[in-house]
């Protein structure tokens, strides 16, 4: 009797733990199914060729230069003139001063016209650009929500890498000038020196590490993005990225010298659109 009252005591004790078990797997699966759920919700939410951005972002962020570099990639301790802003390394982490608000849109994944393997379109001013968009039954990107998309949470300046060391290989940036070619003196696109400038773009994707933590690529880099300046001042539009020839080429500084008409070599963008809740 009392090996078969051990025998009972052993068998509940075993059909408990795999009862607990099976507890353990259904919530598993549940809690599966939820997530793909969210993440099937989360899919849907965006129109074909976008993905969605939800987070907490900071409008006021301290990132501060540590070095600086030339256009060849030299190091230097003080910016120097034309240098426009290229930082080699900059102070980890980025701090953010005041209330991070919150954002949840959707953003081309690759540079108008969000083509894979295509080049982004170029000479391109912000009033074409935010037609284009308006066309597709979407918007241009304000500054804010190109900045959060290329940053990510942890405000970091650069979208590759670790976020705070300038690398002229991930993305299409810091090139040298085609011999021959007056990049100043080039005023239409159907031009000799135009057709030469447009060479210098890469198709959208080409760069693999040129991706931001949501999965945006080519944001720096490539083509100058226009986008919506919400001050309004000096002009409703600016432009975001910086060009071929490497200028500043981070997630935050925004171009305000050209106005909503203004085209060149350099000029494009990309579209975002309002998530389904």
């Amino acid at each position: 009797m009392g090996f078969r009252h051990v025998g009972l005591v052993l068998a509940c004790i075993v059909c408990a733990f795999s009862a607990h078990e099976v507890v353990q797997e259904n919530l598993a699966s549940a809690q599966g199914t939820e997530l793909l759920h969210t993440a099937a919700i989360d899919a849907g939410a965006c129109p074909s060729g976008q993905v969605m951005v939800d987070g907490d972002y900071c409008p006021d962020v301290q990132q501060a230069c540590l070095q600086w570099v030339t256009s060849t990639g030299d190091q230097t301790t003080e910016p120097k003139p034309g240098m426009t802003g290229r930082c080699g390394v900059f102070k980890k982490p980025s701090t953010c001063h005041g209330r991070k608000v919150h954002k949840r849109f959707c953003i081309d994944v690759y540079e108008y016209p969000n083509v894979k393997g295509e080049k982004p379109k170029s000479w391109v001013t912000y009033h074409q650009m935010k037609k284009s968009c308006e066309t597709e039954g979407k918007r241009l990107c304000t500054r804010s929500e190109w900045t959060f998309a290329c940053e990510g949470p942890d405000m970091k300046p650069y979208p590759y890498g670790d976020g705070y060391h300038r690398d002229r290989t991930s993305c299409n940036t810091d090139n040298a000038f085609p011999k021959g070619v007056d990049v100043m003196h080039v005023t239409k696109q159907d031009s000799p020196g135009g057709r030469i400038l447009d060479n210098l773009l890469v198709p959208a994707g080409s760069k693999p590490a040129c991706v931001s933590p949501f999965g945006v690529y080519d944001q720096i880099g490539n083509i100058d993005e226009s986008v919506v300046n919400e001050t309004g001042q000096p002009y409703v539009s600016g432009l975001m990225s910086g060009h071929v020839f490497g200028v500043r080429n981070a997630c935050r500084p925004m171009t305000e010298a050209h106005g909503p008409d203004f085209a060149w070599y350099e000029t494009g963008g990309r579209c975002c659109s309002d998530s389904v809740e």
